[in-house]
Parts: structure tokens; C-alpha cells; sequence
């Protein structure tokens, strides 16, 4: 009965070995080119990347298209820019352990993006600085 417990644990222990190492290897791949635009939120000010709103505006799909570039990954981090009407800003993230969640920082903002497919995420934008304050998000398709 000790032989069949000690196996028993034996077995479970290298199946959850076995499925650790499988996670870890799925981190997924960003390298590319995203695109899209608002889902909604509000803006004030302007950032480096858009004309400035004077005074807290609602976004709405179709106000801009974004595109975020992936330009290099080394497992879990990444880096590359996020561009839009008047010019881009190199940015720099990280995948979370869940495979799906990122998180970003750029000159002047933190970004949050969850993975819903392969090819699509949802970004979000929050910044608080003397002029900016944005609170947005943005659906993302990988071109």
C-alpha cells in the first residue's frame, strides 16, 4: 500500500512538473505589427501622439487608429513603439505568467493589454500628468 502511495505521488508530481514546463514554454508571440482603435474611455490634454482635447472628451471606435509595433521578444519581454496621427514613442513591456495579460510603460504612460485571441488584444492607456489624463482602450488586431 506504501509503494502504490509513494507512486501515486510520484506520479503527480511529474505530471505538474510536466504541465509547469508547458506553461512556461507558451509564452506567446508579439513580434508584429497591431492595429485598431478606441473602445472607449475619456481623454484631456494631448500626449505626443494625438491634438490635445482642452477638455475632458469621451473616444469612441473609428475617432483614430493606433498601431502598436513589437519589434523584438526575448521570452517574456518586449519592445518597440506605439504610433498614431502626429508621430510614436518607444515603448517596452512585459508578459504576465497567465500568457495573456501585458504590461507596458512608454515616455509618459502605463499600458495594460489582455491577449483574447492570438491575433487581438485589448490595450488600455491610463496617464496622469500636469497636462494629460487619459483613461482608454483600444482593440488591437495583429496584422
Amino acid at each position: 500500500m506504501a509503494k502504490m502511495m509513494t507512486r501515486g505521488m510520484l506520479l503527480t508530481a511529474l505530471v505538474a512538473g510536466v504541465a509547469s514546463l508547458a506553461t512556461a514554454q507558451e509564452v506567446p508571440s508579439l513580434k508584429g505589427k497591431w492595429t485598431g482603435t478606441f473602445t472607449g474611455g475619456v481623454r484631456q490634454g494631448g500626449g505626443q501622439l494625438a491634438p490635445a482635447d482642452v477638455s475632458p472628451r469621451f473616444v469612441r471606435p473609428g475617432d483614430r487608429t493606433y498601431t502598436l509595433t513589437i519589434e523584438e521578444q526575448d521570452g517574456r519581454g518586449f519592445k518597440g513603439n506605439w504610433a498614431s496621427t502626429l508621430g510614436s514613442e518607444t515603448m517596452h513591456g512585459v508578459v504576465r505568467l497567465d500568457n495573456r495579460t501585458l504590461l507596458m510603460v512608454d515616455v509618459d504612460s502605463s499600458l495594460t493589454a489582455t491577449l483574447l485571441l492570438p491575433t487581438e488584444m485589448e490595450l488600455c492607456n491610463h496617464t496622469v500628468g500636469p497636462t494629460d489624463h487619459f483613461a482608454f482602450c483600444f482593440l488591437l488586431k495583429k496584422q
